[in-house]
């Protein structure tokens, strides 16, 4: 795929729209962003955002509660949603010629999504079970997320929970609901992203007759972010009963990544090199650019590392072993005959990973949204290409 092959636009009423041909496709892949994530949330709106992308799929004007997916499921195709940082994405995968059928669903939501006493307490069941399954009954459960970046950062928006609290969710009304969606659901924050093998004159007709007489709307703006440097490191041990052995979590602040991109993927490279390189006495050494993946959040984000200490062993030494190991690194020099590897092993990676139409209209709404290019999904491999040891060294 090249550039030129991704075109955008954007409606009247602000709504931006990305579009990917994909010839011979059998699928089509249609998704939403919002520029909602759970660091816009207000500290009594604790999780707020994911509680949102629930209530999404419950009903809207032309649809009823378990009406979203009539289009869907019996074609085989599949639709999801999901919170992070600084948006909420809504994607589906259908045959192509359903493609109207998933612009009209997704329009229908953001234009009227309907919410009621019933739906609400139907998903805080959900949302508490997922809460337990994903959280409190897993091993290591909120290791390192939810609970790194709460040590990490200071502001709210950074460090809370973006699961919430159940019992304070739970005082959520409609109201509070129409608020939210008022705040943040208005078409001027969303990016509607579509890959699939139509022609794209077709494609903004489509998007025009069922978007485009959405009305305009102010939308909250994005929440202060910024974080003061830190002058010390920070420890938080948590105590879990049952688990075989201990595991540590480190968070390294990550450049921001609209004013140093090369910067900011010498530490995906570093992240790589790290996960290759295992270290002796530690277990399934991880590390990774970003708390949810590479260029998935705006400033700040973290680079982010976990091992499983031995039992003989304890965190303070498995911390002290690991950044004894990287202050005797290569130096730059030699850094020049390993990272080509990890390059090319991330390369290998992000075309595997998105060589689909649905992974694809992910990241480029995503791109779009976040950075405001789309293209960066395309240019990925040739900017990773652009990082020198010296970046690597650095980082």
């Amino acid at each position: 795929m090249t550039a030129s092959q991704v075109h955008k636009t954007t409606l009247r009423n602000g709504l931006r729209v990305v579009f990917e041909r994909r010839p011979d496709s059998p699928r089509t892949a249609v998704c939403v962003h919002y520029g909602v994530g759970y660091r816009s949330e207000r500290p009594e709106r604790e999780g707020f955002a994911h509680l949102f992308e629930h209530l999404m799929f419950r009903g809207s004007a032309s649809l009823p509660p378990d009406g979203f997916f009539a289009h869907i499921h019996p074609l085989g195709g599949q639709a999801n949603g999901t919170t992070h940082q600084d948006y909420t994405d809504y994607h589906q995968l259908v045959p192509s010629a359903a493609l109207e059928r998933a612009l009209f669903s997704e329009a229908d939501r953001m234009r009227a999504p309907v919410f009621t006493e019933e739906t609400l307490a139907e998903q805080l069941d959900g949302i508490e079970e997922e809460i337990r399954q994903a959280v409190t009954e897993r091993p290591y459960g909120g290791l390192p997320w939810p609970l790194l970046p709460g040590v990490v950062f200071d502001r709210f928006a950074n460090a809370h929970d973006g699961y919430g609290r159940v019992a304070q969710l739970r005082d959520a009304t409609v109201a509070a609901c129409e608020e939210f969606f008022d705040a943040h659901y208005a078409p001027g924050n969303a990016v509607l992203t579509v890959v699939g093998d139509h022609a794209p004159e077709e494609l903004l007709t489509l998007v025009e007759r069922h978007f485009g007489d959405i009305p305009p709307r102010p939308f909250a703006p994005a929440p202060e972010l910024r974080e003061p440097g830190l002058v010390a490191d920070r420890w938080q041990t948590c105590t879990e009963p049952g688990v075989s052995a201990a595991a540590v979590a480190l968070g390294y602040r990550l450049p921001d990544p609209r004013q140093d991109m090369t910067g900011y993927l010498a530490h995906a490279v570093l992240a790589d090199m790290i996960s290759q390189d295992g270290l002796a006495g530690l277990q399934a050494v991880s590390a990774g650019c970003g708390v949810f993946g590479p260029l998935d959040a705006a400033d700040p984000d973290l680079l982010v590392i976990t091992a499983l200490v031995p039992p003989a062993g304890t965190p303070r030494h498995a911390v002290a072993a690991m950044t004894e190991r990287w202050a005797h690194w290569p130096d730059a020099a030699d850094l020049g005959r390993t990272l080509p590897q990890a390059v090319r092993r991330l390369v290998t990676r992000h075309h595997r990973e998105h060589a689909e139409a649905y992974p694809r209209s992910r990241a480029l709404g995503r791109l779009e949204l976040l950075f405001g290019r789309a293209e960066l999904l395309t240019e990925y491999p040739a900017l990773l290409a652009e990082v020198g040891p010296e970046q690597v060294a650095a980082a």
